[in-house]
C-alpha cells in the first residue's frame, strides 16, 4: 500500500499537465486552417467533406492582394455554427493565404484558452479583447516569432499570424500565412 500513494501523487501531475480537451468548433478550424498549415489545397480537401455546405460570406482580403481563389464553407458542430472563408494570392514575391473561421457559441476568451493550447506558448499580443500569435511551423510543432524574424519565417515554411477576436458576437480566428 506504500506504494499507491506516489502513483496517484504522479498521476495528478500528469493529469494537471494535461492540456483541456479542445471544444468540437474549435477543432473544426484546427483541422481546416491549422493542421493544413494554411496550404491553399489541403483547405479545400478539408472543406470539401460531406458535413461542410456552400455558404456566402463576404470577402475581407488583405489590402494590396488580390485573391487568385477562394471558398467558403459551413457546417454544424453541436450547437455551434461554424463559417469558413479562405484565400490565396500573391503581393510582390509573397504568396499569401488566409483561413478565416467565424464561429457562434464559442466565447472568445475561450478560443483563445484553446488556440495558446495548440500553438503551446502564450499570445504575443493581447488587447482590447484581441490576442494575437506569430510562428512559424517547426518539426515539433509551432514557435514563436518576433518582428526579427519575419523574413526567414516566410522564407522557410511561412510566417503565420493568428488573430482570436470577437465580431458580432462570434468568436473569429483569422489565420494568414506568409510565404516569400
Amino acid at each position: 500500500m506504500k506504494f499507491i500513494g506516489p502513483i496517484l501523487a504522479a498521476a495528478t501531475v500528469v493529469a494537471l499537465a494535461l492540456p483541456a480537451a479542445a471544444s468540437p468548433s474549435f477543432d473544426a478550424f484546427r483541422r481546416v486552417c491549422g493542421d493544413t498549415h494554411a496550404d491553399f489545397a489541403a483547405i479545400k480537401s478539408a472543406l470539401g467533406a460531406a458535413t461542410w455546405g456552400p455558404t456566402e460570406v463576404a470577402p475581407t482580403n488583405m489590402e494590396g492582394v488580390t485573391p487568385d481563389e477562394s471558398i467558403a464553407r459551413t457546417t454544424t458542430v453541436g450547437d455551434a455554427r461554424v463559417t469558413i472563408f479562405a484565400w490565396v494570392g500573391t503581393r510582390g514575391a509573397y504568396h499569401v493565404t488566409a483561413c478565416t473561421a467565424r464561429v457562434t457559441k464559442l466565447p472568445v476568451d475561450g478560443a483563445a484558452r484553446e488556440t495558446q493550447g495548440w500553438l503551446g506558448f502564450a499570445a504575443q499580443s493581447a488587447d482590447a479583447g484581441k490576442s494575437t500569435w506569430r510562428y512559424s511551423d517547426t518539426a515539433g510543432g509551432h514557435a514563436g516569432v518576433d518582428k526579427a524574424g519575419y523574413e526567414a519565417a516566410a522564407a522557410a515554411g511561412g510566417l503565420f499570424f493568428l488573430n482570436v477576436f470577437a465580431d458580432h458576437g462570434e468568436a473569429v480566428l483569422d489565420l494568414l500565412k506568409i510565404k516569400s
